[in-house]
């Protein structure tokens, strides 16, 4: 189910929606036995990921895995021998969401020798003509608008005064449809510079996500906006991948099953961060229903999904839901994934807004585990105006932008910090951490102590462990001290010798020798510029 904004003050026309022409059709969920056989290999991953997926697994020590080959395409036609058509797939648990106008093909689905189980997950309008898809300069200093109340309650502003927007950090956004991005002169940056990387539909393949829901535009407002004097988004430079996994025709099982498929994309395009302000409890047909005791992180399969794309390396956000004065008041699917930062809503005065789903997961685990402005928060319209929304929909982009860009500051100037690590680095900053809430868990984060923390220049025990295991000479910058911590790998290098410092012409500027895995150089007595640093090993 979209997790709804409770309030949001504007006015739309729905023109130029797609025309389609309608017919009953059920989905389907075919459970796989195995990848057998496959034409894939472990040893050739370009041939399922991309670069950018590959570079995110080697920098996390991530290895490739059975769970990243694709479903074994010969499975795939015979199914489609069957008479079904392939909606899409999850090569992450090795199955596939079918569809049919007949019902009776489940029963020829179950015979084939490959498949496990197949369950009945919706019904759906089959789309069988579908209308056609109609084929920088910024201010000196940020102006950040109204966008500024959000941005400062977490003291965000840090990391963009150091540099730190977002760029070369990719960020999907799995929701509803992102109506008017292509036009919106909100987004003409992002547009102008490419910033688009792909657009993706999981619910219906041939139409146009920007006619589709407005939702996920003022999801992706939040972080990508830039109207100069006006507003500017938490990641105002990231690259982002538009995903729709959410049906606006009815709730059923089938939709977390496309958000899989969704999750999965996103992480073979090579993201570094998703966030979806999408949640599941409760649908249309109750025999669906989750219950509250499988808010686990473990029974439903959208939430071992998000569990799964958190160990290959993705920093992945999720809204807590609206539910929290309700019957209904708890986190949903796949919010109670471990590994998944789920998003409570505060007001402005930093209290928890009273609709706000609450935790913590069935297993007793912390969520939500942080919370951002969630009561009028400012986004931008359709139109490009700005305006107030509230919802757990919209702290969750709020956070999401800022920590793309606290990701992009960790790789930076820790490269040997895990994910884990990263996030707890973001949790200990909470507002409240020594008392976490069912309501907000950890509470606000706050940026600028979390980037300082980025900046010291102290490696406790664990991290020296860590950075022993790694591969590559890895360098640390401290800013503060004016410090360089130069990591070797001593499988690879002696533990003795001399470095050197180099001006760009040939000059010896500095010169000490090192004994073990770490050298430390202060460029206190540097002036400005580029140098060559020369490690001389005795072996």
């Amino acid at each position: 189910m979209r997790i709804i904004y409770t309030n949001i003050l504007v006015v739309f026309f729905l023109l130029l929606l797609p025309v389609y022409s309608f017919g009953t059709g059920y989905y389907f969920y075919v459970q796989l036995k195995d990848k057998n056989n496959s034409p894939f290999s472990l040893s050739n991953p370009s041939a399922f990921l991309s670069d950018r997926a590959i570079e995110r697994r080697s920098f996390f020590n991530v290895p490739v895995d059975s769970t990243d080959l694709p479903v074994n395409p010969q499975y795939l036609s015979q199914l489609t021998g069957t008479g079904v058509k392939i909606h899409c797939t999850t090569k992450w648990l090795n199955g596939v969401t079918v569809m049919t106008k007949d019902t009776s093909a489940a029963a020829q689905l179950r015979l084939l020798p490959f498949v496990k189980y197949v369950q009945y997950t919706g019904i759906t309008q089959v789309y069988d003509n579908i209308a056609p898809i109609p084929s920088k300069v910024k201010a000196a200093e940020t102006d950040y608008g109204v966008a500024a109340v959000q941005l400062d309650q977490m003291n965000g502003r840090i990391l963009h005064q150091n540099g730190y927007k977002g760029e070369n950090m990719h960020i999907a956004v799995l929701d509803a449809g992102f109506r008017n991005v292509n036009t919106n002169p909100a987004f003409n940056i992002l547009r102008n510079e490419g910033r688009v990387s792909g657009t993706k539909d999981f619910v219906n393949p041939y139409s146009n996500i920007y006619l589709e829901d407005a939702h996920g535009a003022y999801v992706l407002s939040a972080m990508a906006a830039e109207l100069e004097g006006t507003y500017v988004g938490t990641a105002p430079e990231a690259s982002y991948l538009l995903i729709r996994t959410e049906s606006a025709e009815g709730e059923y099982l089938c939709e977390p099953d496309f958000w899989v498929s969704g999750i999965e994309y996103a992480d073979s395009a090579g993201v570094d961060l998703a966030t979806t302000s999408l949640g599941y409890t409760t649908f249309d047909d109750p025999a669906m229903n989750y219950t509250y005791a499988e808010m686990n992180g473990k029974t439903a399969r959208a939430s071992i999904a998000a569990t799964m794309a958190f160990k290959k390396g993705i920093m992945l956000l999720n809204a807590a839901g609206n539910d929290g004065n309700k019957t209904w008041k708890y986190i949903g699917v796949p919010g109670d994934a471990e590994g998944v930062i789920t998003v409570g809503s505060v007001r402005k005065d930093s209290v928890y807004s009273t609709f706000s789903s609450i935790g913590p997961s069935a297993d007793g685990r912390i969520k939500p585990e942080l919370a951002a402005l969630g009561t009028s928060t400012y986004v931008i319209s359709t139109s490009g105006s700005t305006t107030n929304a509230s919802g757990t929909s919209f702290a969750t982009p709020v956070l999401a932008g800022i920590t793309a860009c606290y990701l992009q500051a960790a790789k930076s100037l820790k490269p040997h910090l895990t994910l884990p690590e990263i996030q707890n680095n973001l949790f200990k900053t909470g507002h409240l951490y020594n008392n976490p809430t069912a309501e907000t868990g950890y509470g606000i984060p706050d940026f600028q102590k979390a980037f300082y923390e980025l900046t010291s220049n102290t490696v406790s025990q664990t991290q020296a462990n860590q950075l022993s295991q790694k591969k590559a000479i890895k360098l640390l910058v401290d800013d503060t001290k004016r410090n360089i911590l130069i990591k070797l790998n001593t499988q690879n290098h002696a533990e003795m010798g001399i470095v050197r410092v180099f001006s760009l012409t040939g000059q010896v500027v500095s010169e000490k020798s090192y004994s073990g895995s770490y050298i430390q150089i202060n460029t206190e007595k540097l002036e400005k510029g580029i140098y060559l640093i020369q490690i001389n090993t005795e072996r």
